[in-house]
């Protein structure tokens, strides 16, 4: 009879380790699941957050740029003299020189050729332009303040040149993303010691200025995009004393467009996008892309990349440009320059 009971006093024990062990196994599911719906919630959460400051970025960047591209111009200056009781003003442009006679009709008309004030940007014509491991300018611009000059007092000129610039994210290596700044440099001009004034004035984007503001406009950027339309406009057209008709002076009404796209820097397939339109009141330049890298896909050893609008495939130790491919990894190509230890990561966009 005591060595039934000392096996029933076992077995009595035995069920209880059993309960305590499904128990464990219970709370750790129990656990386990509260733990995954907490991660899913917060990611899901963070995704909310992402997209309500993208919007609020996007918005924001997109407004600043368009108060900028409305405030373009050429340098110009305004002359004041008194006659008499009245006050008499002449205004001189730095595009154009417009000689009238007596009557206030207009004998002859000159444009300045020059495309120095002129918007330059990289027309993507439809594409976009993504982040790489370097800087890219977008675009950059003249804002100015004419040149004031009365009878006893004088003021410089002033101008403000805006360049909008994709730079790679503080993640690029992850995510292949890039942040807009717009950069701005302050400079004056003085025209009084030249023969046509403003018309005659020599002077163009330079980057060795001194930058007086460096502002983060928008981040997580996908892509960039900028396209315009224009549309011929009648100028003038000079006329002799003896009646002969002078060439007609055509300009251009330019309509620039600016699409910005931004993506979820661990969902690519979370995205934004804002369109800037603005009727410009210069003209535009287009400028050529360099360097200008995309990685479509990854084939094993090989890639598929844009390079300057060509589609290519490259294997290791191929060039492109100026770069090596070094590496072929899953997710990006590893670049680096002849001469140089310094990689740089080309990162796929998540689709």
């Amino acid at each position: 009879m005591t060595f039934l009971n000392e096996n029933s006093s076992n077995f009595k024990r035995g069920v209880t380790l059993i309960e305590i062990l499904l128990a464990v196994i219970m709370l750790s599911m129990l656990f386990g699941s509260g733990y995954s719906i907490m991660t899913y919630s917060r990611r899901e959460t963070e995704k909310g957050f992402w997209i309500q400051q993208a919007i609020t970025q996007l918005r924001n960047g997109s407004r600043a740029i368009t108060q900028k591209l409305k405030m373009t111009s050429y340098p110009s200056t305004i002359i004041r003299r008194n006659s008499g009781a009245t006050e008499e003003q002449k205004v001189l442009s730095y595009k154009e020189k417009r000689e009238y006679d007596y009557t206030g009709r207009l004998r002859k008309i000159e444009v300045n050729d020059s495309t120095d004030f002129d918007m330059h940007a990289i027309v993507t014509h439809g594409g976009g332009i993504s982040p790489t491991f370097e800087d890219q300018t977008i675009m950059y611009f003249p804002i100015c303040t004419p040149e004031t000059e009365d009878e006893g007092s004088y003021e410089e000129g002033k101008i403000v040149w805006v360049e909008l610039v994709l730079r790679p994210s503080r993640e690029y290596r992850l995510t292949g993303l890039g942040t807009l700044h717009m950069i701005e440099r302050h400079e004056t001009f003085s025209t009084k010691s030249l023969p046509d004034r403003v018309f005659a004035l020599k002077k163009k984007f330079d980057r060795s200025l001194p930058i007086k503001t460096d502002k983060v406009l928008i981040d997580d950027v996908r892509e960039v995009g900028v396209d315009y339309f224009d549309v011929k406009e009648f100028k003038g057209r000079g006329v002799s004393k003896e009646g002969v008709l002078g060439e007609k002076r055509i300009t251009k009404r330019i309509l620039v467009t600016l699409d910005i796209t931004c993506s979820h820097p661990k969902d690519g397939k979370i995205w934004l996008s804002d369109q800037s339109s603005v009727i410009n009141n210069v003209e535009i330049v287009e400028v050529a892309a360099t360097n200008l890298m995309e990685l479509l896909a990854i084939n094993g050893s090989s890639a598929d990349i844009k390079f300057n609008g060509t589609t290519m495939t490259v294997t290791k130790n191929q060039m492109i440009g100026t770069y090596r491919v070094t590496r072929i990894l899953t997710d990006a190509v590893v670049l680096v320059t002849p001469g140089s230890e310094v990689e740089r990561y080309l990162t796929l966009k998540s689709s």
